[in-house]
């Protein structure tokens, strides 16, 4: 399934600052809380907070309530059909 304009819109725009990139980055291995992400990606508390909002609304990360703490994870299947659509330019040559 790839994904729709709107979808793909959102998701690029979300990794338009080397911040939000760097946060996709840090939680490529597992999901973190966001102490953890802030320690592992070396960016500030206020980065983090502001960097995750269009992350999260472009639903490329998702937040996981687990007992008391919130993780903040990848949306693997968002990744998957974006990457999808962009191998289909690679696959030529």
């Amino acid at each position: 399934m790839k994904p729709t304009e709107i979808e793909m819109v959102k998701f690029l725009e979300s990794l338009r600052a080397p911040q939000c990139r760097r946060i996709v980055d840090t939680l490529h291995e597992k999901p973190l809380t966001e102490i953890q992400l802030i320690k592992k990606s070396k960016l500030s508390k206020r980065s983090i907070e502001l960097h995750l909002l269009p992350l999260i609304q472009a639903k490329l990360i998702v937040k996981k309530k687990q007992e008391s703490s919130v993780y903040y994870a990848l949306n693997k299947k968002l990744l998957k059909r974006n990457a999808d659509w962009f191998a289909k330019f690679l696959s030529n040559t």
